[in-house]
């Protein structure tokens, strides 16, 4: 376990040598600073779960050193109990809120008053670290997802819960004629529908239920007076729990060739899935493969580049429907084999899972049971 920091800062060594005898713990690093200059360099230096102030020291008073803390943006956050032999007036105490300060300790200092206060800061200090590996743990699968959704053939268009477009991928924005930067927040229903109002689209209705929805529309491209003849699908976004909030459309060309591929994929959801399930490299969002087979502990891929066994890679791939509130799955996996197949340049790899987790080994069962 990672150790938490913390400051303490007091001119007289002997304060300092008393608190690091009360504070000291297996989890925590204490560092002790014996002037307002010194902390304020160590608080810029060090990340700090909590600094313990003394008030009265010369040169820089405690008061100052919170009130320069609070005006830099790397420590302005920081809690600060001070710790003071001072008068417990209220205007002194009022004195030491207005610089900063989150609580107050009277010397002499009580050990089981510092303890409970110090373990309150503490906790908060875990939950804070927590939240932000949980807020860049969500970026980077955004990121990822948003590099799969890009680098995919399929025409794709998100909207959230109020009908307004919160993607679009470079497919979707040169079928649809659109500068992606000026298409972003605007409403989707006239990009689609050519009218009406979201609360009164069929999507909506479906999508808001949680089902499927799908059918052939005319879609004007912007500055296009003739009509491009497209097959939709939209599949709901939920969250954990069931919560709507928002839609993804797929847009297909629709012709007569498109159709009988449509009728033939019907006839065979496996040729379907295989057909649509490329993987991509997470890390840079290129095309890996296409899906060839599918199992609990592996997968087969059809490949352009030849993949050395052992290798192991950062794989993604857009699910060919919405399943357990998610449009895309990401894994890591192990080249088991490959070899090269008679057309140059072709390649069929075999690879293992790793590390599956439990959400995608049961996205992985769905699959395998519906196709």
């Amino acid at each position: 376990m990672k150790k938490q920091n913390i400051l303490v800062v007091d001119d007289h060594r002997e304060n300092l040598i008393a608190m690091e005898a009360l504070l000291e713990a297996e989890d925590r690093n204490l560092v002790m600073a014996g002037s307002g200059n010194e902390a304020l360099a160590l608080a810029l230096k060090h990340d700090f779960a909590l600094v313990l102030l003394d008030v009265q020291m010369p040169e820089m008073d405690g008061f100052e050193v919170a009130q320069l803390m609070r005006q830099n943006r790397k420590t302005r956050h920081i809690p600060i109990i001070f710790v003071t032999a001072i008068s417990k007036e209220q205007k002194y105490v009022f004195e030491g809120y207005r610089h900063g300060a989150v609580d107050y300790l009277f010397k002499p200092v009580d050990e089981q008053i510092l303890d409970a206060k110090v373990n309150v800061f503490m906790e908060l200090d875990r939950q804070r670290r927590k939240l932000q590996q949980a807020v860049v743990q969500m970026k980077r699968l955004k990121d990822e997802n948003e590099r799969l959704l890009h680098a995919l053939g399929e025409s794709v268009v998100g909207a959230d819960a109020d009908g307004l477009v919160t993607f679009c991928n470079e497919s979707a924005c040169a079928l649809l004629n659109v500068e992606r930067d000026t298409l972003l927040g605007t409403p989707v229903t006239p990009l689609l529908f050519g009218q009406g109002e979201w609360r009164d689209s069929p999507v909506l209705a479906r999508c808001a239920e949680g089902r499927h929805w799908e059918d052939d529309l005319d879609v004007y491209p912007s500055g296009d007076d003739e009509p491009v003849p497209l097959r939709v699908h939209a599949n709901p976004v939920l969250r954990e729990g069931g919560e709507f909030t928002g839609v993804v459309f797929m847009l297909r060309p629709r012709d007569e060739e498109a159709g009988d591929d449509r009728r033939e994929r019907r006839r065979h959801p496996r040729k379907r899935m295989f057909h649509e399930l490329v993987v991509f490299d997470r890390s840079t969002g290129g095309n890996v493969g296409r899906l060839t087979n599918l199992s609990v502990g592996g997968f087969k891929l059809s490949l352009r580049r030849d993949v050395a066994p052992s290798e192991q890679l950062q794989l993604g791939m857009v699910l060919p429907d919405q399943i357990g509130g998610v449009n895309t799955m990401s894994f890591n996996a192990r080249v088991v084999w490959s070899e090269a197949l008679e057309e140059p340049g072709e390649y069929h790899a075999g690879f293992q899972f790793l590390d599956l987790s439990d959400s995608n080994g049961e996205i992985v069962e769905i699959l395998m049971e519906r196709y």
